[in-house]
């Protein structure tokens, strides 16, 4: 493909932000394409983010191709209610121009504008492909992250353990499931848990009602928040956490549709650094654990507790887990995977 110039509504204006540099950006500095966030300029293609003014006029030139970046499921709302709420509230605060409708819906009719749709998972594809037949998966890029390989001897110490949480304030809830699990283990052993996160967050829209991260842990974690920390959120951080931890979790709240249809990144991610994972039984975890033959998915609380108990006491078999998902990793998760796939979205638009 010749070099390119992209123009992008990008999630951060700084493109810092991990949906920003993990995805396009990660393509277009591998590939040597230019992306420019003034989108008055003349452009090759455009590509827009869920933050986009899906009516703005820069969407309008027929002679230039539009791509939707579709991370979240954001076709999925929680009810018709809170989707209304969204869509109000985004037209309030001028993100999204034109008339009044729930988010979903604005969301709906962007796909069917766009040129092409970039999701993140398997699950979202299904949705989405009912709006737009050029629809591509694309997991984010973790190469900012180094490949642990997996030490047999860090899951030998029974009595200081370490287990890892990260990810961004707005899926935390999810450990309220397994609070009184959390509790039982931590009477019988040194368990501490390391949330890696940001200290503060906004509740609404990612601009509204500031919150304490560490204040929710505190309502969320009572029998156990004497064993818990929180570690502001830098690649450093991350990585330190996770050589120090025997394990990581993921719990979810399934009952909340953005959260059940996230993919299955963060998961990834814990392989790459070397350790074995809990999840919940979100789509994305079961398809992926399966795959790769790992026995990571708790369904219940009983699974849960099956679950700690198995890994923190059996070396072996949390050496064999990571064995099995790193070499899934080798095998489906590559940097020249991701690049090609991003070739083929982009090149189906503009070729």
């Amino acid at each position: 493909m010749r070099k390119i110039k992209i123009g992008y509504w990008p999630l951060s204006q700084d493109l810092v932000s991990p949906g920003d540099r993990r995805r396009l950006v990660f393509w277009a500095q591998a590939r040597g394409h230019h992306i420019v966030t003034d989108l008055t300029q003349k452009v090759d293609v455009i590509v827009a983010s869920e933050k986009s003014d899906f009516n703005s006029v820069h969407f309008a030139n027929p002679k230039t191709p539009v791509i939707f970046d579709l991370i979240d499921g954001y076709l999925s709302p929680l009810n018709s209610r809170d989707d209304l709420a969204r869509g109000i509230a985004k037209s309030l605060s001028g993100q999204i121009s034109g008339g009044i409708k729930p988010f979903s819906d604005h969301v709906k009719d962007f796909c069917l504008a766009a040129d092409a749709v970039i999701c993140s998972s398997i699950e979202q594809e299904k949705m989405i492909s009912q709006y737009n037949l050029n629809t591509h998966v694309i997991l984010d890029s973790h190469d900012e992250l180094p490949f642990i390989d997996a030490e047999s001897s860090k899951f030998a110490n029974t009595r200081d353990l370490q287990i890892l949480w990260e990810g961004q304030p707005a899926t935390i809830r999810g450990v309220r499931q397994i609070s009184s699990i959390l509790s039982q283990l931590s009477k019988n052993s040194g368990l501490r848990l390391n949330f890696v996160t940001d200290e503060k967050y906004f509740q609404f829209l990612g601009n509204y009602f500031e919150r304490n991260t560490i204040a929710l842990l505190k309502k969320d974690l009572k029998g156990v928040f004497k064993n818990v920390s929180l570690t502001p959120w830098t690649l450093g951080n991350l990585v330190k956490s996770a050589r120090e931890s025997s394990m990581a979790i993921i719990p979810i709240d399934l009952n909340v549709p953005i959260q059940r249809m996230k993919p299955e990144n963060r998961l990834l991610i814990m392989w790459r650094l070397g350790l074995p994972c809990l999840t919940s039984s979100s789509p994305a975890y079961v398809r992926v654990t399966k795959n790769a033959g790992v026995n990571g998915v708790c369904s219940d609380p009983e699974a849960w507790h099956s679950g700690f108990v198995h890994l923190l006491n059996n070396p072996r078999s949390a050496y064999a887990e990571i064995e099995r998902g790193q070499n899934y990793l080798r095998a489906h998760h590559t940097k020249a995977i991701l690049l090609e796939k991003w070739d083929k979205a982009i090149d189906s638009v503009i070729r």
